[in-house]
């Protein structure tokens, strides 16, 4: 049964296009804002008090984004 359940939710996350997280960089000064880069070459920025970021910006290559500086 739990096999089954897994399956099910890996098909469904590939219809989804779910992206993955390929980088992840931290506020140096101590702040409370995130990056996040996306395999679908989005970056994301979080102010890490909400769980929605405050700004997202689309490559529109589709490639992953594997380094933020």
């Amino acid at each position: 049964m739990l096999m089954h359940k897994f399956y099910e939710f890996t098909k469904q996350a590939e219809h989804q296009n779910i992206e993955e997280v390929t980088a992840l960089e931290y506020d140096g000064d101590g702040g409370f804002l995130m990056a996040v880069g996306s395999s679908s070459g989005k970056v994301l920025i979080y102010d890490l008090r909400s769980s929605y970021p405050i700004r997202i910006k689309d490559h529109m290559y589709g490639s992953p984004i594997l380094e933020i500086k």
